[in-house]
């Protein structure tokens, strides 16, 4: 049986190469896991759908996932991630493995099952297809967070048409700059709302910023700050965000009331390198922060 929460992208393996010249060598990683440990925090166990091989360490994710509806492939997904002086990184394909889509899922690897799921930044055909897939399965919740690697080429009709068929539309502050490269945050919000009025939610992920969101229906822009924590690495945070504020949507279906679940989520992720805080985080924990990140909110709305 599937779990009733999924997340769909890319299990990788990141090799860590930090400024002071230390390393660490075959972390566990990728968009899927984390967005997937962002809910498990909450006290789920979610299904992850990405292809991976023998090589990729499970046991450092210590059970908290349920990777049994992978695709098994010979070779994950392998990158080299770099760290620089400005608190900046980035993380490039190693040469085995450039090929993203090779290493991403596809519609058939969909099962019936899901209620609700959460597509990590994917090719765009890819992220088109499974959310058809998805539907046709029965899911009935859809988050979506988008790469912006060649989002700049994709015209602002398909981005409608894919707005229009998830629940929750989460871009990152890059994805949009690529679709409204002269816009600020809140302008980029209010025109992604124009292009899709029925969209449950839009939130625009803004990093230590925390966010900028709308719920249809509403007079009002949300902005959210980011949950108070001393961030040591923001890798996988956006995806732990997404993953939290599906968990926290799916339960309430208060747009609030999911952006904070997806803040506190994001919070266990910075404060490590790697997944050890979501790997260390518990539903108890999860839900102080969330009453701590309640009553912190409400003062400063006040």
């Amino acid at each position: 049986m599937t779990a009733p929460f999924a997340s769909f992208g890319n299990l990788s393996i990141d090799d860590l190469v930090f400024v002071d010249g230390t390393t660490q060598w075959a972390v566990p990683g990728g968009n899927a896991v984390y967005a997937a440990l962002g809910m498990a925090v909450w006290g789920e166990r979610p299904s992850v759908v990405a292809p991976f091989g023998p090589d990729y360490p499970i046991a450092k994710l210590e059970d908290r996932l349920d990777l049994s509806h992978c695709p098994q492939i010979p070779l994950t997904l392998r990158d080299w991630g770099l760290y620089e002086e400005d608190g900046s990184r980035q993380f490039i394909f190693r040469s085995a493995t450039r090929n993203w889509d090779d290493f991403s899922p596809r519609a058939m690897d969909v099962r019936v099952g899901i209620g609700a799921a959460h597509l990590a930044p994917l090719p765009w055909e890819r992220h088109v297809d499974l959310v058809g897939a998805l539907r046709a399965a029965g899911t009935t919740l859809l988050s979506i967070d988008l790469d912006d690697r060649k989002l700049a080429g994709v015209s602002l009709d398909a981005v409608a048409r894919l707005m229009a068929s998830v629940d929750l539309f989460l871009p990152s502050r890059q994805d949009g700059r690529a679709i409204f490269p002269d816009l600020s945050p809140a302008d980029t919000v209010r025109r992604l709302r124009d292009l899709s009025p029925d969209t449950p939610l839009i939130a625009l992920k803004c990093g230590a910023d925390g966010c900028v969101a709308h719920a249809t229906g509403s007079r009002d822009l949300i902005e959210l700050p980011a949950f108070p924590i001393a961030a040591v690495d923001a890798t996988g945070a956006g995806d732990t965000f997404c993953g939290g504020t599906l968990i926290g949507y799916a339960r309430t279906r208060d747009p609030v009331q999911a952006l904070l679940h997806g803040a506190v989520s994001a919070s266990f992720c910075v404060e490590s390198v790697g997944c050890t805080g979501l790997l260390e985080g518990t539903p108890a924990m999860a839900e102080g922060r969330l009453l701590q990140f309640r009553n912190d909110v409400a003062h400063l709305a006040a």
